[in-house]
């Protein structure tokens, strides 16, 4: 388990915080731009899954870091499945889904990079412990 440094759970919770931002838009955008059927339901699944686990990224920092990585990937799916869906989009929902896959990779992908799982420090107590 990795112990991190105020600034990079900072930047934990920020980065989630904004994925989860961004999770709330794709859910209402399934419904408020105009798409077909398949990619509608898609983006609002994606959005609910992403939803809880950035939620959870962000109030737990230290123990989950495969999470953002998880979200990293479903960033990928955003980003591709107006195509692969195989159903003919408007520019509209493919231009919202480029948009939004594009954040939702950036953004877990801060989340996993601030608080990766080689990030160690080391408190004072501890090195007091230690003799140092």
């Amino acid at each position: 388990m990795a112990v991190l440094t105020h600034s990079h759970r900072e930047q934990v919770r920020v980065a989630s915080g904004l994925d989860v931002l961004a999770a709330i838009w794709l859910f209402i955008s399934a419904f408020a731009v105009s798409m077909y059927y398949g990619l509608a339901w898609s983006n609002a699944i994606v959005a609910v899954v992403v939803f809880i686990l950035a939620g959870i990224r962000a109030t737990r920092a230290e123990t989950t870091p495969g999470l953002s990585w998880i979200n990293f990937l479903l960033g990928i799916w955003v980003l591709i499945s107006p195509w692969a869906v195989h159903s003919t989009q408007t520019h509209a929902a493919i231009t919202n889904n480029v948009i939004m896959g594009i954040i939702m990779i950036i953004l877990p992908l801060w989340s996993a990079l601030a608080g990766g799982t080689n990030v160690r420090t080391t408190d004072t107590a501890e090195l007091n412990n230690r003799g140092l």
